[in-house]
């Protein structure tokens, strides 16, 4: 069940409370922080030692041969229709991979449902040789210390949305990069 907020009714931060949990998004509600400024967050960890979600609708201008090192000679194919996305302000130069798959990698957390991100990769081209609908990169994350994203939700600064993330990650990606209020629709079809 998606959250109500922005159908006409008044924000109520305990129900959102109640909903924050791993897999998860959160919709940024008029924030200040240029981070996070009209951002939706996929909250991958959440516990009493803190935080860890990645921004799912910054796409990174750079291109993927751009990204790292030594990318394969194929990394520049203009056919390769891979974006990269900032994950968030924390540890901006560090890949996070986000997979759908009922065959996640070794060392991989589990997400949502067929969800999963991280683990032990062999190289690169083993990450992109994946269908790309199937997998999201991110440069960097986004982390809250302990308590703090429980505060900032309280604080009205969030809305939390209980959505199908494999199915929100297996849409169209179009549908990410219009403005948090196509997000937030996209989101209440789910």
């Amino acid at each position: 069940m998606a959250s109500e907020t922005g159908s006409g009714t008044e924000f109520n931060a305990q129900e959102h409370m109640a909903r924050l949990k791993p897999g998860v998004v959160l919709l940024a509600r008029d924030m200040a922080d240029p981070n996070f400024n009209a951002t939706a967050v996929l909250v991958c960890q959440h516990g009493s030692e803190g935080s860890y979600g990645l921004v799912l609708n910054r796409p990174s201008h750079m291109p993927l041969s751009e990204v790292f090192d030594k990318p394969p000679a194929w990394a520049g194919d203009a056919a390769r229709k891979q974006r990269i996305y900032i994950g968030g302000p924390v540890q901006p130069e560090e890949l996070q991979i986000l997979q759908v798959t009922t065959a996640p990698v070794p060392g991989s957390y589990i997400v949502a449902p067929e969800v999963y991100l991280g683990g032990y990769w062999g190289d690169l081209k083993d990450i992109l040789d994946l269908d790309p609908q199937t997998i999201r990169l991110f440069l960097g994350y986004s982390g809250w210390g302990a308590e703090q994203l429980a505060r900032e939700v309280l604080a009205q600064a969030w809305e939390v949305w209980t959505v199908d993330i494999k199915k929100l990650l297996l849409g169209p990606e179009s549908t990410w990069l219009g403005g948090i209020g196509q997000f937030k629709d996209y989101l209440a079809s789910l």
